[in-house]
Order: C-alpha cells, then structure tokens, then sequence
C-alpha cells in the first residue's frame, strides 16, 4: 500500500513576498498559509506568526504588515 499523505503539507501559498524573520525561531520565513487554516505559520519551526479568528472579523479586513525586522533578504 503506498504512503498516505498529509494534505495540509501541500495545499499552502507562500504569506510573505521577503522574507522576514520568524519570532520564534529567529530563522528567516515568508511564512505559508494553509487551505482552511486562519494562521500565518513559519516554514522553519511552524510556529505561528499571525493567528486570526473568523469570528473576529465580519466582511472585509484589510491587514497591513510592516515586519520591523525586514532586512531586504530574497
């Protein structure tokens, strides 16, 4: 029988256009988001970067981030 895989590993998009350092694990990120998950995630150590609540936000929410440590890495 051949291996099951974990879906939640492939369906994702990349968050972050730079990369920026996680807050955890101080390792560069651009951190991914899953289908269904209301988390941005570190690709390194899968800690979250940002969590939100369906439930807090009704209709449109715009976020905007200005990571305060970008370093201009690619």
């Amino acid at each position: 029988m051949g291996k099951v895989i974990d879906m939640k590993d492939y369906i994702s998009v990349r968050f972050f256009k730079h990369d920026i350092l996680c807050g955890y694990c101080n390792q560069l990120t651009r951190g991914r988001v899953y289908d269904g998950g209301e988390a941005i995630v570190c690709t390194v150590c899968s800690g979250p970067m940002l969590e939100l609540t369906s439930d807090d936000y009704a209709g449109e929410t715009t976020i905007i981030f200005d990571p305060e440590d970008y370093d201009g890495a690619s």
